[in-house]
């Protein structure tokens, strides 16, 4: 699940910062599976939830924009 988007008041927002960065998709193991481009030239919440990240690691995932950590398959 990708969690940048904050939910409830006073929790940071993952993505501010980082929108203009390539996503780096890794499988379980931290081997790097693809690099994703911002769409646009910037990533939206929205633009990251609507990824396909499983058709990239099918049997798990933890995606990055840069070396930041945005999300897994386990949490």
């Amino acid at each position: 699940m990708i969690v940048t988007r904050p939910i409830h008041n006073g929790e940071p927002d993952l993505l501010v910062g980082f929108e203009c960065l390539m996503l780096n998709i890794q499988d379980l193991d931290g081997n790097e599976v693809a690099k994703v481009s911002a769409p646009n030239g910037h990533w939206t919440h929205d633009a990251l939830e609507s990824l396909d990240i499983y058709a990239y690691s099918p049997n798990g995932w933890n995606a990055y924009l840069d070396n930041h950590w945005i999300g897994s398959s386990e949490v």
